[in-house]
């Protein structure tokens, strides 16, 4: 700067340069040389401008910055800047430097058939608009001027158990706006049905239905449920008998003699379902014991008499019986009764006579040497009956007898089994609910599978008996309490 303000003073003295001169300084400062010629009134501004390209590139308008462009690169930033359009070689390429020009959209213009379109369809929704509005302040006058109450019928209430359901029907001259009950909002359909439900409590409930019209207008009814509930007592129920089921073994040479005792000819004193028990058992002795239908014989009240049972033992099951090949299975129920000094045991057949019982009834211990003498291979007892001279209804068989006889305990025979139905001094109860004896109820249903213990798919005596003895004793309060003599280990029932 300060070299160049030197050299304009020089030549502001001086007034002149030589050619040689500025030819050799053009090289260095062209700047310089452009200016001693603006001096010397031999180039003009633009001229100077154009040939040095000195100043600031803003400094030049539009029609000159392109020329200096090609020589500076500053000059060609601010060209670009401005957008103009200048053509640059550099290194030779061509490098255009253009305005960007502006996209144009060409606007459409609709035609007069869809301006009448529009316009049709703008008059359609304000012709809409205006009957909408109309019908709108025409229902608000009938609102306003509305004085009829809402209609509420209860068509039916209905309760089953704990629930009760309330079934109506709401109206109005105008529009039904709710339903309610109890201040709660339920649904009704556009016909105004609507159906409600509820628990019903022990005590019964209250229910206020509510229907409001859309004026504001409300009509109300109450309803009480009420359950409808009988004092019944809660009752026992047990599963009734079914000897269907499991499968057992088949047991060919197998005999079964059922006694059935529950009306007597000699007494008044029933045993109460005594012979219901026995019919039960004879199916229990096919599917459970394996027994064939052919060889079980079963004997009902008046078919139970001394001569009837003794010939079954002494004929029948002697006859039929294979020697040490044959199971023998005696079931009996009804009246048992014990001698006065209680050394003897009876069983009361339907014509005994709880008064002669040596003449009438059936010595156990007899009827026991009969069975043993048929040579069996085994032989099992089910006696549901007691000694005691009381009835399973809790009647004295013998009037002005003891309440209570006490039969001694007697051994049975090597080969036995025995189930009695209680002690000696017990009563044999009924299970008034299932309609069987307590103990043949349980012994039958034990035989079904309940007293398999251990799930070997065997039933042991002593399971048997087990099972037999903790319901019996459960269910009559301890009062009778079921008895097992002989082999406990013997399988009595053995499924596939």
């Amino acid at each position: 700067m300060i070299k160049l303000t030197i050299t304009l003073i020089i030549i502001s003295l001086t007034g002149c340069v030589s050619y040689e001169y500025k030819q050799k300084l053009k090289y260095k400062e062209p700047g310089l040389v452009a200016l001693l010629d603006l001096f010397q009134g031999e180039k003009t501004r633009d001229e100077i401008l154009i040939i040095g390209c000195t100043n600031h590139p803003g400094d030049y308008p539009n029609r000159l910055l392109c020329n200096c462009a090609k020589s500076s690169y500053a000059h060609l930033q601010e060209a670009k800047r401005r957008g103009l359009t200048c053509v640059v070689a550099i290194k030779n390429q061509a490098i255009h430097v253009s305005k960007p020009k502006i996209k144009t959209q060409t606007k459409y213009t609709k035609s007069s058939a869809e301006l009448d379109a529009e316009r049709l369809k703008r008059i359609e929704l304000e012709n809409k608009l205006a009957a909408l509005e109309a019908k709108q302040k025409q229902k608000q006058q009938k609102i306003d001027t509305d004085k009829s109450i809402p209609l509420l019928e209860i068509i039916s209430t209905v309760i089953k158990g704990k629930r009760g359901t309330i079934i109506g029907i709401a109206s109005d001259n105008l529009e039904i706006a709710e339903v309610s009950v109890n201040g709660k909002t339920i649904l009704f359909s556009s016909n105004g049905k609507f159906k409600y439900s509820t628990f019903v409590p022990t005590d019964g409930i209250s229910l206020n239905i509510q229907v409001t019209d859309i004026s504001g207008l409300t009509a109300s009814q109450k309803v009480k449920l009420e359950r409808n509930e009988s004092n019944v007592p809660p009752s026992i129920s047990f599963d009734s008998l079914n000897p269907l089921g499991k499968r057992v073994k088949d047991n060919y040479h197998a005999l079964a003699l059922i006694i059935g005792v529950e009306s007597y000819k000699n007494t008044n004193a029933t045993a109460l379902y005594a012979d219901s028990d026995a019919k039960m058992f004879k199916d229990y002795a096919s599917e459970k014991l394996g027994i064939p239908f052919s060889r079980i014989k079963i004997l009902l009240n008046n078919n139970a008499t001394e001569n009837d049972i003794l010939l079954s033992v002494k004929e029948w099951l002697f006859r039929s019986a294979k020697p040490n090949k044959s199971d023998i299975y005696i079931f009996f129920a009804g009246h048992g009764i014990a001698s006065q000094d209680g050394k003897n045991m009876y069983l009361l057949p339907h014509d005994g006579s709880p008064r002669f019982l040596d003449d009438t009834a059936i010595l156990r211990d007899r009827l026991f040497a009969d069975l043993k003498a048929t040579n069996p291979k085994s032989v099992t007892v089910f006696l549901d009956t007691c000694y005691s001279g009381v009835t399973r209804n809790e009647e004295m068989l013998v009037a002005g007898r003891p309440i209570v006889i006490k039969a001694k305990e007697q051994a049975i025979p090597d080969g036995f089994t025995l189930f009695s139905a209680a002690s000696n001094d017990q009563i044999s109860r009924p299970l008034e609910e299932a309609k069987h004896g307590m103990f043949s109820y349980f012994l039958m249903k034990g035989m079904e599978g309940d007293a398999d213990a251990n799930n070997d798919n065997k039933i042991t005596a002593r399971e048997l008996h087990a099972y037999v003895e903790q319901n019996v004793v459960q269910q009559s309060s301890g009062s009778q309490t079921p008895e097992l003599q002989g082999d406990k280990d013997r399988v009595l029932v053995q499924f596939n």
